[in-house]
């Protein structure tokens, strides 16, 4: 078998990377497999590693590194790619030793310093983070990653001032980085006449920005004016912010409710199964998004025996785990159970009551409660139209795909209506229904019924939430940082002109 030259190699290279880059990661999985049986070279190592976890495929990522790790076992590169599969399955110990692994080889790499600090921000090491993230940009100031973890690392710790100021130095090294101008205006207070707003408006003109980076800027723009209290030009943002945002999701209300019944076709299938009552104490809290979710878990949180995990996704990696397999019995569900129990591990390992606020895992809740029969589960309500307007009026990540249209919102909303009724008449003495304008109305009361529902005594630092240094990873990181106030800002009352449409949707 003849080896492959360098000069072919780095043209096949350059051609194969063309298509990582337009997302053909199916095409360059096979291409480098076919590469590497003629000469194992560490770029299409690499590459196949990355391919895999774009698709996905964390494990056969992980198959890769360890062969190219058998080759050279002190490359840097192939420490970190291991190092990062095994961030992504939240399986953080084991993430950690290849970092610093990879560190101990080079000690100036900066993807494994920025990756060690997404690790320590991830585990809330937040001052860890920071030394990371700032260890990088001694090496290259310009490092925009460091650059843009340190914005938001700093906007959860409450440190407004430094997230602003590391938000405009990502501005000045490209104007098209929209992203630190919507995170400026997470955390700034705008006047009229704001030169951020300005330099905002100017720049939402230029034609060379795409769809991705005016969206950034539309939500940012909103932000402005609704905060001097323009609220008409704060809406026609808001709205082309969000209707771009759904052109670029295509999203489909339909794939949505076909994937959730499915969940619930799962539990059918599974609810003659019954497993031991052995398990850590644990709290799920789901809901829509905006429905006070932050602030119950930052006031179970204060309690002297409750961790607070926050979002973390593993219920859902379970449940896809779960859904394809073609047995599942007890020894599986015990599995998945004990496989649980560890990752949170990962992030607590104390014998505290964990708080998981994946919000979504509404939908496996009958899932949660065959593997933890024991769990409690704190279904946080509001009121539908507060809720759902809160939900259009900010920014979520792509993967959250309803969220930029009165339609999918309210669609969705009703879904989870009936599959929570669906869940209470099946579960009635695991679920709590808390309503966030009753816990406003009157916390201590309501905190309380809580505690008392969750087996936990009195705690009069549940009172003192807002001095938790817990860090709110979540868009109601200030609020859930406040004390409780009847005095909570309500902004529809400040768009009622404009969000008929949505009122007329929730009828139901």
């Amino acid at each position: 078998m003849n080896a492959i030259t360098d000069e072919i190699l780095k043209k096949k290279y350059d051609k194969i990377y063309k298509k990582y880059v337009k997302g053909n990661f199916s095409e360059v999985i096979e291409e480098c497999k076919k590469i590497l049986k003629k000469r194992k070279h560490q770029l299409f190592f690499n590459l196949l590693s990355a391919a895999y976890q774009k698709n996905g495929k964390i494990e056969k990522s992980i198959d890769v590194m360890r062969e190219a790790l058998t080759l050279n076992p002190n490359h840097p590169n192939f420490l970190n790619n291991i190092g990062n599969c095994f961030f992504m399955l939240h399986e953080y110990s084991e993430a950690e030793k290849y970092f610093k692994k990879g560190l101990e080889i080079d000690n100036r790499h900066l993807h494994i310093l920025n990756n060690l600090g997404n690790l320590k921000r991830e585990t809330f090491k937040i001052e860890e983070s920071i030394d990371y993230y700032k260890k990088v940009l001694t090496i290259q100031k310009d490092a925009v990653p460091a650059l843009f973890n340190l914005v938001g690392v700093y906007r959860i710790a409450n440190r407004k001032e430094d997230s602003k100021r590391y938000c405009r130095e990502i501005i000045k090294l490209n104007k098209k980085l929209t992203d630190a101008d919507r995170q400026y205006s997470l955390v700034h207070k705008y006047e009229k006449n704001d030169p951020h707003l300005k330099e905002m408006l100017k720049k939402i003109n230029d034609d060379d920005l795409n769809n991705i980076e005016k969206i950034h800027l539309y939500y940012g723009i909103h932000k402005a004016f609704e905060d001097i209290r323009e609220y008409e030009n704060a809406f026609k943002f808001l709205k082309k912010g969000n209707d771009l945002l759904k052109k670029e999701t295509s999203y489909n209300f339909s794939k949505d409710e076909k994937k959730i019944n499915s969940y619930l076709d799962l539990y059918k299938k599974i609810k003659h199964i019954k497993t031991p009552e052995t398990h850590r104490d644990l709290i799920f809290i789901v809901g829509m998004p905006r429905s006070g979710s932050s602030l119950i878990e930052q006031i179970l949180a204060s309690h002297k025996k409750v961790f607070g995990g926050g979002e973390i996704p593993y219920i859902q990696k379970i449940a896809d785990k779960i859904i394809d397999q073609e047995k599942i019995d007890v020894s599986l569900i015990d599995k998945y159970k004990n496989k649980y129990l560890s990752l949170i591990a990962e992030l607590d390992n104390s014998t505290s009551i964990f708080t998981d606020k994946e919000l979504l895992n509404f939908y496996n809740i009958g899932l949660i409660l065959i593997l933890f029969p024991r769990a409690k589960i704190i279904n946080c309500t509001r009121d539908p139209i507060d809720n759902c307007w809160s939900i259009y009026k900010n920014f979520f990540p792509i993967k959250t795909q309803f969220v930029n249209d009165f339609k999918d919102i309210s669609k969705f909303y009703k879904l989870y209506l009936k599959i929570m009724s669906f869940w209470e008449k099946e579960f009635p003495e695991n679920i709590y229904k808390l309503n966030y304008e009753d816990l406003i109305e009157d916390p201590k009361s309501q905190i309380k019924r809580i505690l008392a529902f969750c087996n936990l005594d009195w705690d009069e630092n549940v009172m003192s939430h807002h001095k938790n240094p817990r860090l709110v990873r979540t868009l109601s990181f200030d609020q859930a940082n406040k004390p409780i106030s009847k005095n909570v800002s309500n902004t529809i009352n400040n768009y009622k002109d404009m969000v008929g449409d949505l009122i007329k949707e929730l009828e139901i």
